[in-house]
């Protein structure tokens, strides 16, 4: 990926294992001259602090609907009306059917609702989860949303088990975002 006319690209986080790859997502993107906005779910900031994506974007990372102090300024549809692009990495089977139903309890998916760009969700689950026939039928209804899938890979999971359900590589993801990056926004 070459750099870029400060191109926006919302980053969706879930409380996956694989959390600490979107770090590495989010570093690759600012590297490559992105400007990088991390929204992530509750839970992800359990697993990760958000002060960990505000050093590597160098932006104010969104977590919470009510976030105490500031002036709520219906951040979700300001990020929506700004970015140029939303990925969803880790993308959590929980994230991915609440998306596909059009659930909105969070700040990432009512970031996501709103977003009318192109949307990318990298899943990351055990293979036992990511075989279920709801979280297929999820992914099917997204890709019908006219979200794109990246992954998941076979592969060693967390769980110390072997399956699909191991979340794609940076470099598979950074190659799936660099097409939608490289044009004007519609």
């Amino acid at each position: 990926m070459s750099g870029s006319d400060s191109r926006h690209v919302i980053l969706g986080v879930t409380a996956s294992v694989a959390i600490h790859r979107a770090l590495d997502l989010a570093s690759e993107l600012r590297k490559a001259g992105y400007r990088v906005s991390a929204v992530m779910t509750p839970d992800a900031t359990r697993l990760v602090t958000p002060l960990q994506f505000q050093a590597i974007t160098l932006s104010r990372v969104y977590h919470t609907l009510w976030e105490e102090g500031r002036d709520l300024d219906h951040d979700h549809i300001r990020l929506a009306e700004t970015g140029d692009l939303l990925v969803v990495a880790p993308a959590t089977a929980g994230t991915i059917g609440k998306i596909a139903h059009g659930l909105a309890d969070n700040v990432l998916l009512t970031t996501a609702l709103a977003f009318g760009g192109p949307r990318l969700f990298a899943p990351a689950m055990n293979w036992r989860m990511w075989a279920q026939p709801a979280v297929q039928r999820n992914c099917r209804q997204l890709a019908e949303d006219g979200w794109t899938a990246v992954g998941p890979v076979s592969g060693d999971l967390a769980c110390g088990e072997e399956g699909a359900g191991r979340l794609a590589p940076v470099a598979d993801i950074l190659a799936a975002l660099a097409p939608h990056l490289g044009a004007d926004r519609s």
